[in-house]
């Protein structure tokens, strides 16, 4: 049954007040619903083959299918899982999505993020029934959210939302992004103490940056043209993350260095033997501009960091 709830037409003061309410809330049970409004930033402006399909106009208003919203937050959760590892939890229980997630894992993939074209299409039809149908979804978020944000009315399968407030998010988009992404990487780091930048894992394109061809060299040079890890002398090398970049999603100089091709697939987003830690903190000493944050107990203790939460303690380290 609909809610009989409905917000009255709203001025542009009353809309951010209205969002202001769900901003200052002081605490979260999970990042659910912040991640749910997230998702809902994107009916004012979604492409054809990215649900457009699930919305139907109804004059002053617009309806929205679940699964229009389901398909995106299943993909703003996967790299959270899989890429990034970060727990939702402060203890070692994992949420809901999490556990569909790593349920159909071989089907979604791990690598990288389904886009939303095939989140949206018929091939994951059940992955998307079965967390619309889950309980966190239908008890604990889609009502509950009302609690704080009163945007929209619902029934088990479809939501309704005034044109109005789909015009005010789609007008503040970017806005209300970042104010939700602050929401859930403050939560997060509460759950995951000891990962690095956080809310850098929540922008949807993370940009991938290397050392510019001055400071590249030096490392090359300082390894004698050998790769950092074979210890075998070539003429072209790749910039290699010695913690890997999706622990620490930053490129600096004190944990950059040059691999050759094989040991950089090899390696991938694995952490390299203890060894290697010894022999960076050597090298770091003979470089210069490094940043105000680096010390060698800091290189250390990342090192220590991402073994315990990311690599894994029971995961063998690689090696050449």
């Amino acid at each position: 049954m609909m809610q009989k709830f409905w917000m009255n037409d709203l001025d542009k003061s009353e809309k951010i007040s209205e969002f202001n309410r769900f901003f200052k809330k002081q605490s979260l049970a999970s990042t659910y619903k912040p991640t749910f409004v997230k998702c809902l930033l994107d009916i004012g402006d979604c492409k054809d083959q990215e649900g457009k399909k699930w919305i139907t106009d109804n004059g002053n208003e617009l309806t929205v299918d679940l699964n229009f919203i389901i398909a995106r937050f299943l993909r703003y959760y996967h790299p959270l899982k899989f890429k990034f590892k970060l727990k939702q939890e402060a203890t070692r229980n994992t949420i809901a999505i999490y556990d569909i997630l790593e349920r159909y894992k071989s089907q979604l993939g791990t690598k990288s993020v389904p886009s939303l074209k095939k989140l949206c299409s018929e091939k994951f039809s059940e992955i998307r029934e079965i967390t619309i149908k889950n309980d966190a979804i239908q008890k604990q978020v889609m009502p509950k959210l009302l609690n704080d944000c009163k945007i929209y009315t619902h029934d088990s399968k479809k939501i309704t939302i005034k044109k109005e407030i789909i015009e005010y998010m789609k007008n503040n988009k970017n806005v209300l992004t970042a104010a939700l992404n602050n929401m859930i990487s403050t939560y997060l780091e509460k759950c995951n103490k000891k990962f690095p930048d956080i809310s850098t894992k929540l922008l949807d394109e993370i940009p991938r940056k290397k050392l510019d061809k001055e400071k590249f060299g030096k490392i090359t040079a300082l390894q004698n043209s050998c790769c950092f890890y074979c210890e075998k002398e070539f003429h072209s090398f790749e910039q290699e993350h010695f913690i890997p970049w999706n622990f620490v999603p930053q490129t600096e100089n004190y944990n950059i260095v040059a691999a050759c091709k094989k040991c950089n697939n090899s390696k991938n987003d694995r952490l390299s033997e203890k060894r290697f830690l010894e022999k960076i903190i050597t090298r770091n000493k003979q470089l210069d501009n490094l940043p105000v944050e680096y010390s060698e107990e800091f290189m250390s203790t990342t090192y220590e960091n991402c073994r315990s939460e990311y690599h894994g303690v029971n995961e063998n380290l690689w090696k050449p």
